[in-house]
C-alpha cells in the first residue's frame, strides 16, 4: 500500500456519505456592541480567548466582550475525532507564508477561523512538555512561570478519564491520574479504539531502548509514552474551547460573544504623564463592511494568536519602526519585539510503503461497505476507528538518544556568533541579548537527557514524521506594506541556523535505523521519501525538499510577542501586560518565549487559566491569589 503524503496531516479514509448540514450557525440575535463599554474586551474567541472570558465573567460585576472574526460551527467535521486527521481548510484563514528558502517555497499558514479557534481544527493531542521546557521560561526573566507553578493550571483546566480496562490490558497503556484535574472544563480522555498495529509500533520503540515514562504529564516527558486526547469520554467527540469554556456559561448576562467582526486596530487614549492606555478596539463587520468602535474600562486582552496579535499591535502603532513606516502606520512606541522571535516545529516527512497492515487500518474506510459499518458502529456504540484522532502514543526523544553526535552539536551551538543566522530585526541590541540568553538555554537543553529535541509520532501506517522541537532559527510576522489590513507577511526562516538542519538530518537517520529493526520486518517497509539514494546531509535535505516533504510548520506558531523583560527584547512581562503601554495584555501563544517540546493545546489552556488569575488580581476581581504561587505542586 503506497503512502504518498507530504502534509503534516493525513486524510482519514473514513468519511460519512452525507455530512451534517449545519456548517455555520446563525449569529442572529447578537447584540449591537457599537459604542458600548465593557470592563474587558477579549480580541479573539479561540482557545485562550474563551478560557479567559469564562474566568473573568465568573465575577458577575464585570462585563466581558469576546469579539471574533469567525463563526460558530458544530458538525460532524468539527466533532468526530477521525476528522482531526484532515485539514479543515474552510475553517481556517487563507494565508500563505513568504517563500521559505530552506524548506522549498511557500507553505499554508494554518490558523483556525472559527469560534474555539485551533481547538476545533487541531489534531486533538493533549500532551505536555518536560518540566525543563517550562522552567526555561522563568530562566528568561519571567518569575513564576515554571512547571511547578503551571501544574495547578494544567489540573484546573481538565477533567481526566482513564482508558478502558480492556485497552490498558491489551495495549499496555500507562497513566497517573493525579497529574490531571477532576472537574476542569476540558475533557482529557482516551479513545475506546486502538489499531492493532499500534502494538508492533510500540514494540519497536521499546526495542530501541528509549525511556518509557509512566506519565508524561508529571514533567517527565522524554521517551515514548501514552497521552490523552481532547475527547469527551461519553460521546467520543471532540472537547474544544467552545463546548468546554463557552457553551456551559453562555447564558451569563455579563458575557457577550460577537462573531463575524474583524478587529483592525487597538484604540488608545494618551496623557502627557500616563502615556498610552488601551481603551477599546475598532472592528469591521464581515456582513456589511461597516467600521465601528467598542470600548474597555479595564483592559483590552489580545487572544488573536501568534499571527494576528502581532499584526494588530503593529496596525495600532506598536512594532518595529521600519515595518510601521513602510505600511503607513504612525509609530506610538517603537517595539522591535512585536512580530520577532517566532518559532514553530519544522519537520521532515519520511514515508514508507508498508505491507501486511492489520485490518482495520487507517485506510480501511476506502471500502464503502466497511466504511458504512464503521459509521453505524460509531453512531450506535460510540466506538471503533472514528474515535481515533492522531492516536494516543507519542515519542519525544532527547538529542543524546537520537545521535551520537550530540556533544559536537551542543558545542557548535555554543560556539556560534548569535547574530549570524538571525533576521535583520535582530540588529536591535535587546532582541539580540534575549536571543543569546535563549541560545544558551537551548544548548543546555540539547545536552540534557531530561529535555526532548525531536518528536516522532507513533502512527500505525507509513508516515514517519521527524519534528524539530527547539529550533534556533527565528521567524517574523510583519505588516504587508502594500495592504496593511490584509494577511500579514509570515516568514518562518526555517533551518536558517545550520544546527537545526543538522538535527533534522540526524532525526531522519534515527528514523531509518528505527524502521530497520527486525520487529518491524512484518511490514516489509520500503522507504519512498526521501528514498535510500539520499545518504549525505545535502542529499537528504535536497531530496526531501524536491519531494515537498519538508514542512516549515506543525501549526504551532508561537513567540511573536514574547514574554521576556524589555531589556531581553520582550513584548510582555510576566504579568502579560505589553511593555510601555497601559491596560493592554496578551494571553495567546505569541507570548511563549521558547517553544516547548509538545503540541501546544494543553499548555495554552494552562497559560490562559493563569492569565485570567493575573488579570483578576490586578483589577481587584474575586479570585484565589494562592493559585499564582504554585501551590498545585508536583508530588
Amino acid at each position: 500500500m503506497s503512502l504518498l503524503l507530504s502534509s503534516i496531516f493525513y486524510l482519514s479514509s473514513f468519511v460519512p456519505r452525507i455530512l451534517s448540514p449545519s456548517a455555520t450557525e446563525s449569529n442572529n440575535g447578537e447584540p449591537d456592541i457599537s459604542g458600548q463599554t465593557f470592563d474587558y474586551i477579549v480580541v479573539g474567541g479561540g482557545l485562550t480567548g474563551l478560557t479567559v472570558a469564562n474566568r473573568l465573567s465568573e465575577d458577575s460585576s464585570r462585563t466581558v466582550l469576546v469579539i471574533e472574526n469567525g463563526y460558530k460551527v458544530n458538525n460532524a467535521v468539527t466533532q468526530v475525532p477521525s476528522f482531526a486527521n484532515s485539514i479543515m481548510a474552510n475553517l481556517m484563514y487563507d494565508i500563505t507564508s513568504a517563500p521559505d528558502a530552506n524548506t522549498g517555497g511557500t507553505h499554508p499558514v494554518y490558523v483556525g477561523n472559527v469560534v474555539g479557534g485551533g481547538s476545533v481544527v487541531n489534531g486533538m493531542a493533549f500532551d505536555r512538555a518536560a518540566a525543563a521546557d517550562y522552567n526555561a521560561w522563568e530562566q528568561l526573566g519571567n518569575s513564576g512561570w515554571n512547571f511547578d507553578s503551571l501544574l495547578h493550571y494544567f489540573k484546573k483546566s481538565t477533567t481526566f478519564t482513564p482508558p478502558t480496562a480492556k485497552n490498558v490490558e491489551e495495549f499496555g497503556i500507562t497513566y497517573d491520574a493525579s497529574y490531571y484535574g477532576t472537574n476542569g472544563p476540558v475533557q482529557a480522555s482516551f479513545p475506546r479504539f486502538e489499531y492493532q498495529d499500534t502494538k508492533t509500533i510500540w514494540a519497536a520503540f521499546k526495542a530501541s531502548g528509549v525511556p518509557t515514562p509512566k506519565e508524561h504529564a508529571s514533567g517527565n516527558a522524554v521517551g515514548a509514552y501514552w497521552i490523552p486526547t481532547a475527547l469527551q469520554p461519553n460521546t467520543q467527540t471532540r472537547s474544544d474551547a467552545r463546548n468546554a469554556y463557552y457553551d456551559p456559561v453562555k447564558g451569563r448576562s455579563n458575557l457577550v460573544l460577537v462573531t463575524g467582526k474583524t478587529v483592525n486596530e487597538i484604540l488608545f487614549k494618551y496623557g502627557l504623564l500616563s502615556g498610552y492606555t488601551a481603551n477599546g478596539v475598532q472592528y469591521k463587520s464581515r456582513t456589511d463592511g461597516s467600521v465601528k468602535k467598542v470600548y474597555a474600562k479595564r483592559e483590552v486582552i489580545m487572544a488573536a494568536g501568534s499571527i494576528f496579535t502581532p499584526q494588530l499591535l503593529q496596525l495600532s502603532g506598536l512594532g518595529p519602526r521600519s515595518v510601521l513606516q513602510a505600511a503607513g502606520v504612525s509609530v506610538k512606541k517603537e517595539m522591535p519585539a512585536v512580530g520577532a522571535n517566532m518559532q514553530d516545529h519544522p519537520n521532515a516527512n519520511v514515508i514508507y510503503d508498508l505491507q501486511n497492515l492489520s485490518f482495520p487500518n487507517p485506510y480501511s474506510g476506502a471500502d464503502p461497505a466497511y466504511n458504512a459499518s464503521v459509521w453505524a458502529q460509531y453512531n450506535a456504540e460510540k466506538n471503533g476507528p472514528l474515535t481515533q484522532a492522531h492516536g494516543s502514543s507519542l515519542a519525544f526523544l532527547s538529542l543524546q538518544t537520537i545521535t551520537s553526535k550530540w556533544s559536537q552539536i551542543v558545542s557548535a551551538v555554543k560556539a556560534q556568533n548569535a547574530r549570524t543566522y538571525l533576521p535583520s530585526v535582530y540588529d536591535d541590541s535587546s532582541l539580540l541579548r534575549g536571543f543569546t540568553k535563549q541560545r544558551d538555554i537551548i544548548a543546555n537543553l540539547h545536552a540534557s537527557p531530561d529535555a526532548a529535541v525531536g518528536e516522532f509520532p507513533m502512527v500505525p501506517f507509513g508516515l514517519a514524521i521527524s519534528a524539530l522541537q527547539r529550533p534556533l532559527s527565528r521567524g517574523t510576522v510583519t505588516l504587508n506594506p502594500s495592504n496593511k489590513y490584509g494577511n500579514p507577511v509570515v516568514q518562518w526562516n526555517s533551518m536558517q541556523n545550520p544546527v537545526d538542519r543538522q538535527i533534522i538530518v540526524e532525526m531522519v537517520r534515527w528514523t531509518r535505523e528505527h524502521w530497520a529493526q527486525s520487529v518491524l520486518d512484518k511490514f516489509s517497509p520500503i522507504e519512498l521519501t526521501p528514498g535510500v539514494q539520499a545518504q549525505t546531509d545535502d542529499e537528504i535535505i535536497n531530496d526531501l525538499m524536491q519531494q515537498k516533504a519538508l514542512q516549515a510548520s506543525f501549526a504551532h506558531m508561537s513567540g511573536s510577542c514574547s514574554m521576556m523583560p524589555e531589556s531581553y527584547g520582550g513584548c510582555v512581562g510576566g504579568d502579560l501586560l505589553v511593555h510601555g503601554v497601559k491596560s493592554l495584555s496578551i494571553v495567546d501563544a505569541s507570548i511563549i518565549p521558547l517553544i516547548p517540546a509538545t503540541h501546544l493545546q494543553a499548555t495554552m489552556y494552562a497559560v490562559a487559566e493563569k492569565a485570567a488569575d493575573l488579570i483578576k488580581g490586578r483589577n481587584g476581581d474575586s479570585f484565589s491569589i494562592w493559585n499564582l504561587f504554585g501551590f498545585g505542586r508536583r508530588h
